[in-house]
């Protein structure tokens, strides 16, 4: 293990980081965004062990107000002053990359990676969809990526404790579903003798939509998705979609969703007092420990995705790439230099490091292969991760130390055990739609288009829900000539246009 000993960090530094990167006195402008509590970059052991590694080191210009940090990004040319060598937790927005990139403030990083960042380019090369999702329609690499292995997924998160309190078994269709709820409402499963549970909690028209995958359907935030002949297709237009939009309103008008569903919050979601009972059986979320206790959230565990048809899909949320987290400007006198210092967060090494620190310093790993923080990181976690980590704030670049993590002494054995079924669930989990980079002025075409029909898909979706609009085929007739006359064809040819200059 690296960090054992002074011997085998020496060896590692040989291993990872090219001849020459650790040639001392090469100092680099570094700006991004960070708004973690306390954490202040020039302080951060962080960097110091970095540079340690590659004798590279930086000034900072750490950025903990994002509104600010983007009005400075969008200002930016090749000619501004004082410009940066590096963009680091950069945020970059896909539009940003081909902007900075078009105007000469970002270089291409394409033809720099397969000698001086090998590891980074090694994960490339074993992951084509990685290298397509940092691609530009031009073919160049305007920033590298952060790819996660377990990404945040918002999953249908069940009450297990509940399931085996009732004698259930786990729902694998819509019916079974609707099996499951029903008892979870009827059959008084936290034992308080109340009928005051909530079988099925969800926040808004985002929410019931990731619903629609029990009817073979899933779509991205603007309703689309892409079918098997590369077309651009509206979901809400699905014949499958009237299916789906029927059977929530009879879980609603059976009281088998929340209530509160269309008008809650996540802040009013949230239980704090210890002396409260669960109240809801399954629960759309990316994770129920950021709203629950912690005696409640271990009770829950994913749901697999439903059936139909004898097939399981799911949507990609956030998907394992997270673009746009690093870049190097025409400033930078010495790109090699600085693709090599980055180069080591594509390690597993440099993924632990950002992670959880240094190893015997920061945490300690025992006998049986799992590790815990040392005491003093544990009695003050927020000032150890100000001071020690770079997880928090914006995205960082490198990969996500996924086995590691896992390995972590302080979890339960259902977090464990989660953390295993999510990984097994990814094989269902596809992207609607694939990355894409518009132009601003691509950007601004088609931002009124989609506010507009997105408005009238969320609307008319929580009408029919709430029994305001009754199912018909005139109110459907309606709602698509509704759609037309907002400039849904417009829409469709805009996507699939970019679509086919990908």
């Amino acid at each position: 293990m690296l960090f054992r000993r002074i011997a085998c960090v020496l060896l590692a530094v040989l291993l990872l980081v090219p001849a020459g990167a650790m040639a001392e006195g090469e100092t680099f402008t570094l700006a991004g965004f960070d708004d973690t509590s306390m954490r202040q970059w020039e302080n951060n052991r962080f960097f110091a062990r970095m540079h340690e590694w590659t004798g590279v080191d930086f000034t900072f210009r750490q950025s903990t107000d994002l509104q600010s940090w983007n009005q400075w990004k969008a200002a930016l040319t090749k000619d501004s002053k004082d410009l940066p060598d590096v963009l680091f937790k950069a945020a970059l927005t896909n539009t940003e990359c081909v902007e900075l990139r078009a105007n000469g403030t970002l270089i291409d990083l394409k033809p720099l990676l397969e000698a001086n960042a090998p590891h980074a380019w090694a994960v490339l090369q074993e992951q084509p969809d990685v290298l397509d999702a940092i691609t530009l329609p031009d073919g160049s690499i305007a920033a590298l990526p952060y790819i996660n292995t377990l990404p945040s997924q918002n999953y249908i998160w069940i009450n297990r404790q509940w399931l085996e309190t009732l004698r259930l078994e786990t729902p694998v269709s819509a019916e079974d579903l609707v099996t499951v709820l029903t008892a979870f409402k009827t059959r008084d499963p936290n034992r308080n003798g109340k009928n005051d549970e909530i079988p099925l909690g969800f926040l808004g028209p985002f929410d019931l939509k990731f619903l629609a995958h029990a009817f073979g359907m899933i779509c991205n935030d603007y309703n689309l998705f892409v079918d098997e002949q590369g077309q651009a297709r509206f979901m809400p237009l699905e014949e499958n979609y009237r299916m789906f939009v029927t059977w929530c309103r009879d879980l609603y008008s059976a009281g088998l969703l929340d209530p509160n569903g269309f008008s809650t919050a996540d802040t009013l979601r949230k239980v704090t007092d210890d002396k409260a009972l669960p109240l809801y059986g399954a629960i759309l979320t990316t994770n129920p420990a950021n709203l629950f206790k912690t005696s409640w959230a271990d009770q829950y565990t994913p749901l697999a995705p439903l059936m139909y048809e004898g097939k399981q899909i799911y949507r990609d949320f956030f998907g394992p790439v997270q673009t746009g987290t690093f870049a190097i400007t025409s400033a930078c006198r010495d790109p090699e230099k600085i693709l090599a210092w980055v180069d080591i967060l594509y390690t597993e090494e440099g993924a632990k490091l950002t992670a959880a620190g240094q190893e015997n310093l920061d945490y300690l790993v025992d006998g049986d292969g799992t590790w815990r923080l040392v005491d003093t990181a544990q009695s003050n976690a927020s000032l150890f991760v100000a001071n020690s980590l770079m997880d928090g704030g914006a995205s960082m670049p490198g990969i996500a130390a996924a086995d590691f993590i896992r390995r972590f002494s302080g979890q339960s054995q259902n977090q464990l055990e989660n953390m295993e079924k999510q990984t097994q669930m990814r094989v269902f989990c596809v992207r609607p739609f694939p990355y894409v980079y518009l132009t601003k002025a691509q950007e601004e075409e088609i931002a009124p288009l989609q506010n507009k029909i997105g408005l009238l898909v969320d609307l008319q979706l929580a009408r029919w829900v709430l029994g305001e609009e009754e199912i018909t085929d005139a109110s459907f007739e309606k709602f698509e000539q509704d759609l037309n006359d907002a400039g849904l064809s417009a829409f469709l040819s805009f996507w699939q246009g970019v679509l086919e200059s990908k």
